[in-house]
């Protein structure tokens, strides 16, 4: 799993979490799911445009790791009909407070 630094450096998700959220019982798509969580941490630091967790935020950003690891895992292809949302709207409103805008 990625490593971010909080307090310390250690996954903000672990592979048992994302697959407890996922629902997932058996270890065929370990590695699958690994990827997954791991793109989400990153797009959760991308979104709010930063290299590291806020201390405090932990509790935010995994559950908005948790959200987008789920998107990932059930939507695998990259256009869902019907759908123009690049980031979920309670995956950006658990990282708004957190983000860093750039002008």
């Amino acid at each position: 799993m990625l490593n971010v630094v909080v307090l310390t450096t250690g996954p903000l998700l672990t592979l048992a979490e994302a697959k407890q959220h996922l629902r997932i019982d058996h270890a065929d798509e370990d590695a699958l799911v690994e990827t997954y969580a791991d793109a989400a941490v990153l797009s959760c630091l991308n979104h709010c445009n930063r290299q590291l967790v806020p201390q405090g935020a932990e509790p935010a950003f995994k559950a908005a790791a948790m959200l987008m690891t789920s998107d990932l895992f059930n939507t695998r292809e990259t256009v869902v009909t019907g759908q123009s949302v690049a980031v979920s709207p309670t995956v950006s409103a658990l990282l708004a407070p957190y983000r860093i805008i750039r002008i």
